[in-house]
């Protein structure tokens, strides 16, 4: 269930029940997580679409996997002014609806993570942004966490440890 359009305030906002947690210590840069998403979302082998990112150091072998965190008080969800960006009930993901975007890009601007363009970005071919959806109609969960060979990338419920 997605929930409407929270025109009220912060304090409506439900909060988030899972995240992400990268431990880019253990990551190797194998993409695996970039490729299942935009299969997963697109449809095809599409890495430059995929709502995960891997900020990628090869001089150095350091990887790390960039994805939204969910915030608990999610800017985007605030400055979006068409209302695309909306809260899932079930866990709590912060998603953006395509089909209402416009493409203004205040989210990204809103975003504390949005920096290296790759936790809210636009679409390679489309005038929408897309994020981490945390992949919610999925019982098993994220797919990135699924098939991650090294635990890199893990799913934690929000206020525990993983």
């Amino acid at each position: 269930m997605i929930s409407q359009r929270c025109t009220q305030g912060v304090e409506d906002i439900p909060k988030p029940k899972y995240r992400i947690v990268i431990d880019p210590d253990r990551c190797r840069g194998c993409g695996l997580c970039e490729l299942v998403c935009s299969i997963l979302h697109e449809g095809e082998a599409r890495p430059s679409a995929s709502r995960i990112k891997v900020r990628k150091d090869r001089e150095n072998y350091r990887f790390e996997p960039l994805v939204c965190l969910h915030c608990t008080t999610p800017k985007c969800v605030l400055v979006c002014p068409v209302g695309a960006i909306v809260v899932e009930r079930r866990i709590g993901a912060r998603i953006i609806i395509e089909e209402l975007c416009t493409g203004c890009g205040l989210c990204v601007k809103a975003c504390p993570l949005a920096s290296h363009n790759a936790v809210i970005f636009q679409h390679p071919s489309k005038r929408t942004y897309v994020k981490c959806d945390l992949c919610y109609w999925r019982e098993e969960g994220p797919a990135c966490v699924e098939v991650c060979p090294t635990q890199a990338i893990t799913l934690s419920k929000v206020g525990t440890c993983r």
